[in-house]
């Protein structure tokens, strides 16, 4: 079976989910950042009362907010979100979150169910783990600051 075929047959729920932090529209920045900080991840994604994505504040967010020079305590996320925030369903391919990551430019992409409340991320980290993961074996993973396995030497 080809890639493709393998990204079209696979659903975005077999994808490494990750928990996504949901955010009122109203919260301030710096309340953001400490959650994306806590959560080590790179995006909160504002929600409506549903539960439902309307955007996703991320570090490239905080950069904007940072040159025009605006109070990270009293602006809410807002003001700097982006709107075009890539939504992906659960039962979806996985090329569909391939395109959108590769064809559209999404670092973050948010999964949602049938009725499009928001049940976790993948993005770019999540579809390379699958691809790791498919392709173990083709895929040499080096320790950092250790020599190239095919520099060491065996035996004498």
């Amino acid at each position: 079976m080809s890639f493709k075929e393998l990204l079209s047959r696979e659903q975005i729920r077999t994808l490494p989910l990750r928990d996504a932090i949901a955010i009122d529209e109203h919260t301030v920045a710096r309340a953001a950042i400490a959650l994306m900080r806590t959560h080590s991840l790179g995006c909160a994604v504002i929600v409506d009362q549903g539960c439902r994505p309307q955007g996703i504040f991320n570090e490239q967010s905080i950069i904007r907010m940072l040159i025009a020079g605006v109070s990270l305590d009293t602006t809410p996320i807002s003001a700097f979100a982006e709107p075009n925030v890539g939504i992906v369903r659960a039962n979806d391919p996985i090329l569909s979150a391939w395109r959108a990551v590769v064809d559209q430019g999404h670092r973050f992409l948010c999964v949602t169910d049938d009725e499009g409340y928001l049940v976790g991320l993948t993005g770019q980290r999540g579809l390379a783990e699958y691809v790791c993961d498919c392709y173990a074996k083709q895929i040499a993973v080096q320790r950092l600051g250790s020599a190239p396995w095919m520099l060491q030497r065996e035996g004498a």
